[in-house]
């Protein structure tokens, strides 16, 4: 029997889809998790039956990505009017078990303090849905690396809460294996993973555009793989690769691509 890690397929990975067609390219393409974007498009007719279309299409595992509403000095949030209820209305429509939490255009002198007394309610909310929530660390906001989010985790000390492990932006914040091996058993609450080309860095720094299929840059991705299933066994190892050139694809040869490259990376 295979032990290795399910596998997800994030939105951005693909040109514009609706809610539908993801769960679809998803489960013909061998992926047994997705990320969805904020606010899926979908009609309320297949909003109703989504849960049967991802049973039908062997997803288990559903991360609802840009869940911002409860995060302090927020200016996107601020700016588009974004609430918390919409996230968990969203979440109960989709079938949503995991919110991914950046920290975009945010204040980067947002205090723990002051994130924690907002996380806590929320968190608090979202282990009574039978959600987990992970915290997404970005350069340039106030939740830019990895310390910075784990002393959030440890300061509102909720089980549901923990962090995200991007490879995008561990690389970006020059992160290590070491760092990821010496993380709390279960810290980890989501797994992204893409490539970095190896000039990357003498680049102009990018928050989302770059990316590359696993296996086409230089970042040890096997090694990370190992490192975050010692930390969270259950995890899959979600593909979120914002790339022009995956853009122009067709959403299911991208996503046939996607679950290739995946393959040849899995330890």
């Amino acid at each position: 029997m295979s032990t290795r890690p399910g596998i997800g397929l994030c939105y951005g990975s693909l040109r514009d889809v609706s809610a539908v067609e993801l769960v679809r390219i998803g489960g013909a393409n061998g992926f047994s998790a997705l990320m969805l974007p904020p606010f899926p498009q979908a009609q309320p007719a297949e909003i109703a039956g989504f849960r049967a279309l991802l049973r039908d299409n062997g997803i288990r595992r559903v991360v609802l990505d840009g869940v911002m509403a409860p995060l302090p000095r927020c200016a996107f949030v601020a700016e588009h009017g974004w609430t918390a209820d919409q996230h968990f209305a969203v979440a109960e429509q989709f079938g949503v078990d995991c919110f991914n939490v950046p920290h975009y255009r945010g204040d980067p002198a947002t205090t723990v303090v002051e994130f924690a007394d907002a996380l806590g309610p929320f968190c608090e909310r979202a282990a009574a849905a039978g959600i987990t929530v992970a915290l997404e660390f970005l350069p340039g906001t106030g939740i830019p690396d990895l310390e910075r989010a784990l002393r959030i985790v440890e300061a509102v000390a909720a089980p549901n809460l923990g962090i995200t492990l991007d490879t995008w932006h561990w690389a970006r914040m020059r992160g290590t294996l070491a760092d990821i091996r010496a993380l709390a058993p279960g810290v980890i609450k989501d797994f992204q993973i893409s490539d970095r080309a190896g000039n990357q860095d003498a680049l102009p720094d990018s928050e989302q555009w770059g990316r590359l299929l696993p296996g086409e840059g230089v970042l040890p991705l096997a090694q990370i793989i190992r490192a975050v299933r010692a930390n969270a066994p259950d995890l899959t190892v979600n593909a979120e690769i914002f790339s022009e050139e995956l853009q122009q694809r067709e959403p299911n040869d991208a996503a046939h691509a996607i679950a290739q490259a995946l393959g040849r990376v899995m330890p």
